[in-house]
């Protein structure tokens, strides 16, 4: 699902990200949805990157989704150096060997030595996120509550007694801004967002202003 959320176009009502939103809606169907695990890929699987044509962008988006949606992620080897199959969807190639570690390798996705700059910058943004992800509670334990998705943007928020997170993905190809009148059930009592990826500081007196195709998300202050 998630898959087809990022490739599908955003101009039918049933494409795109609202088959995501309304794969969570069935959340209830679970005993605990929060102790699922979830994934965009596995060793069984045409890898992530391979499903997204190699987008850079999709990729990030489907990344920063699974990294702050709830349930527990699970990340295939290589994921995180953008590791496709682009010649077949055979199970050796899926399964290929992680470059690395060995005399003579010409690649070495431990060091860096090798990579692509846009590898380079998918294995700088995984280290940002999951060091950022391993000490909050918010992330691991906190509520979901999501927004049906509008003009090609897609949020939610996750929450506790201590805070809220917001993630908002954008699968536009152009500049947007986001509107934060209809998310104010959320936003109650918030007047800026702090990104966890970038640094940037946010003034939520304002629209939210959005890169094209880039996810953004936000600790709320």
């Amino acid at each position: 699902t998630l898959v087809n959320a990022l490739n599908e176009p955003e101009d039918k009502y049933f494409s795109g990200w609202i088959k995501l939103y309304e794969m969570l809606a069935n959340d209830f169907l679970y005993a605990d949805p929060f102790n699922l695990v979830i994934f965009c890929d596995n060793h069984d699987m045409s890898r992530f990157y391979t499903e997204v044509g190699e987008d850079n962008k999709k990729f990030m988006t489907g990344i920063a989704w699974l990294m702050t949606m709830r349930g527990i992620p699970q990340v295939y080897y290589g994921t995180e150096i953008m590791m496709g199959n682009p010649m077949s969807r055979s199970h050796g190639e899926i399964r290929s060997d992680f470059p690395g570690g060995w005399p003579g390798d010409t690649v070495n996705a431990f060091t860096g030595a090798g990579l692509s700059e846009v590898q380079k910058e998918s294995r700088v943004f995984f280290k940002k996120l999951l060091n950022w992800r391993k000490g909050k509670n918010i992330i691991h334990t906190g509520k979901l509550m999501q927004f049906a998705p509008e003009d090609g943007i897609y949020v939610f928020f996750r929450y506790n007694d201590e805070g809220k997170v917001m993630t908002v993905l954008n699968k536009c190809n152009k500049e947007k801004t986001l509107s934060l009148d209809r998310l104010s059930e959320m936003l109650d009592g918030v007047s800026r967002g702090h990104d966890i990826i970038t640094g940037r500081d946010y003034d939520f007196s304002e629209p939210l202003p959005l890169s094209p195709g880039w996810p953004i998300i936000l600790e709320l202050k």
